[in-house]
C-alpha cells in the first residue's frame, strides 16, 4: 500500500472522527433513555409484585387457616 492508498483513504475516516470530537456518538445519546426506561419497568414490576402480595395476604380465605397441607 503506498502513499496513494493511504491518502485515499483519509477523506472516508474523516467524518467519522469529526462526528467523534465534535459530539456525541448514538450510544450516548441513548444511554439516559434506556436508563429511564430499565427504571420505569422494575418499579413497575415492583409495583406488580407488591400489589400481588398483598392481595393474596389481605384476601386469603380464613377456612384454611391451621389447615395442614401436603
Amino acid at each position: 500500500m503506498g502513499l496513494a492508498g493511504i491518502a485515499a483513504g483519509i477523506p472516508a475516516a474523516v467524518p467519522s472522527v469529526a462526528r467523534a470530537v465534535v459530539g456525541d456518538t448514538d450510544l450516548q445519546q441513548t444511554t439516559p433513555l434506556i436508563w429511564v426506561m430499565l427504571v420505569v419497568s422494575v418499579i413497575g414490576a415492583i409495583l406488580t409484585w407488591a400489589f400481588l402480595a398483598y392481595a393474596i395476604w389481605k384476601y386469603r380465605d380464613p377456612a384454611t387457616k391451621g389447615r395442614r397441607y401436603g
